[in-house]
């Protein structure tokens, strides 16, 4: 649009300018920054949304011995409507980090039920990639239909989290892996999490999955958690230099909502960009704020 916008409005100048013999430069200079912003605009079109790239991050883990680490993977907000090269890339980037456990925090397929089903064989073709030694887990997102999930992982060795926890031993260490639905102020929501809170208080690591960063405003100190884990903002796709994304569709605080690892109100929270866009209303570009793989190391403070 910028392209057209200002080639067409350049065509319009020179004709006017033709038939008055004048040009203000104030105008000129209109039509010369459309022109400008074209290249800007296809970068973040066309190339920035596919340019995967891997972010770390280490988080203290005082329930494993010293020199202990686990790697967690995150593949968040994959939000296809069909399976190309771009997730199977996020997926081997995933794999290559050789993860003692892979997390999707959401936001899996968005698109027409009609679409879901014909995708449906490249979709569990993708999943069933993705295995690791204390498991693989997955919670809803808000573009995601439950159902579709669970036809998606059938015959995969992916666990759908629905206010479920896992107990899972990895390197020695327990973990308690739980998943909250998109909605995480339901009754069903909040027992969940308290089952959790037990957990961390019996030693094992407590990672919480939850789609919405939104979620960390809810926990206080009765239901503190190791780690939680979410997606949804993508970063904001857009984030502005020295000021970061002007919409994140969130109320988490911006910073948080831009990406990585935070603190908030004492909680530790990491917010991945996702690995796919908004294909919804929102246009599908990323500037400054391209898709990514985390990959996230858990080892002892000492």
């Amino acid at each position: 649009p910028a392209l057209c916008g200002g080639l067409l409005l350049l065509a319009v100048l020179r004709r006017r300018a033709g038939e008055a013999n004048t040009l203000t430069p104030a105008v000129a200079l209109s039509a010369v920054a459309g022109l400008a912003i074209a290249p800007l605009a296809a970068y973040a079109s066309f190339v920035e949304p596919y340019r995967l790239v891997v972010e770390r991050a280490e988080v203290p883990a005082p329930q494993l011995a010293a020199g202990q680490t686990v790697t967690v993977a995150v593949l968040a907000d994959l939000q296809f409507n069909r399976v190309p090269a771009h997730e199977h890339a996020a997926v081997d980037l995933a794999l290559a980090a050789d993860p003692d456990l892979i997390v999707l925090p959401g936001d899996l397929f968005q698109g027409a039920r009609d679409q879901f089903n014909a995708e449906l064989p490249e979709i569990r073709e993708l999943l069933s990639r993705l295995h690791a030694p204390g498991g693989v887990y997955i919670v809803a997102g808000n573009v995601d239909v439950p159902e579709r999930i669970r036809r998606a992982v059938a015959g995969t060795s992916i666990r759908f989290l629905e206010n479920e926890i896992a107990e899972i031993e990895v390197d020695g260490m327990r973990m308690a892996v739980a998943g909250l639905t998109d909605d995480f102020t339901t009754p069903a929501a909040r027992a969940c999490l308290n089952r959790l809170t037990v957990h961390a208080r019996d030693r094992a690591f407590a990672l919480l999955l939850s789609h919405r960063p939104d979620t960390v405003l809810s926990l206080n100190t009765d239901h503190a958690v190791d780690l939680l884990v979410s997606g949804h903002t993508h970063g904001g796709q857009v984030a502005l230099p020295w000021f970061g994304p002007p919409i994140t569709l969130s109320q988490a605080p911006r910073r948080v909502c831009a990406g990585g690892l935070h603190r908030v109100g004492g909680q530790r929270i990491y917010v991945s960009r996702g690995v796919g866009c908004e294909r919804g209303h929102a246009p599908r570009i990323r500037f400054n704020c391209p898709p990514e793989v985390s990959v996230l190391t858990l080892r002892s403070p000492g």
